[in-house]
């Protein structure tokens, strides 16, 4: 298991540093959209427009809830792929606490997307709750955290009859 979450523990940690970097990019700083003289004119591309500088800070607090519940749960996985075991009650800890942040991460930025719209400039005219925003990504990683999630007991269960053996033995 050490072997295959090598690139996990890459990855983690800089998947980690590109989301933290992006909201305070957008929120904390207004930038929208990054230009490169090697790549071209939005490069990068964070946001249509920038958000209205007077509801900046109350994006960024609306973008941090799910951005640190997501931290959380890929810290999980960061503890996983570091401890090198690949079966155990420790990896189905890891699992399912890392379903239940992922999920929860979707659904605070789910409930919490309308204060980011609004802070964004997005929809001025109509009430806030009507801002709601779930896309075809919150679904995949709804998705994703439901199979880990059903993982996690498959694997539990999997230990649970090497044990058995092995007592039996």
């Amino acid at each position: 298991m050490i072997g295959d979450g090598i690139g996990f523990l890459c990855l983690i940690p800089l998947l980690a540093l590109v989301a933290i970097a992006g909201v305070v990019s957008f929120w904390g700083f207004g930038v929208d959209h990054v230009d490169s003289s090697l790549v071209g004119q939005n490069f990068l591309v964070l946001g249509e427009a920038p958000p209205v500088p007077d509801r900046r800070v109350f994006g960024l607090l609306a973008a941090l809830v799910p951005l640190l519940l997501w931290l959380y749960a890929q810290g999980r996985l960061f503890a996983l792929c570091a401890s090198g075991r690949a079966l155990g009650p420790e990896t189905v800890r890891h699992l399912r606490a890392f379903s239940l942040f992922a999920a929860l991460a979707v659904l605070a930025g789910f409930a919490l997307s309308g204060v980011m719209r609004w802070a964004a400039g997005e929809f001025d005219d109509a009430p806030l709750w009507t801002h709601l925003g779930f896309s075809t990504t919150h679904a995949a990683v709804l998705f994703m955290a439901a199979i880990m999630f059903v993982a996690s007991h498959i694997i539990e269960e999997g230990y649970g009859y090497k044990r058995e053996t092995e007592d039996y033995v």
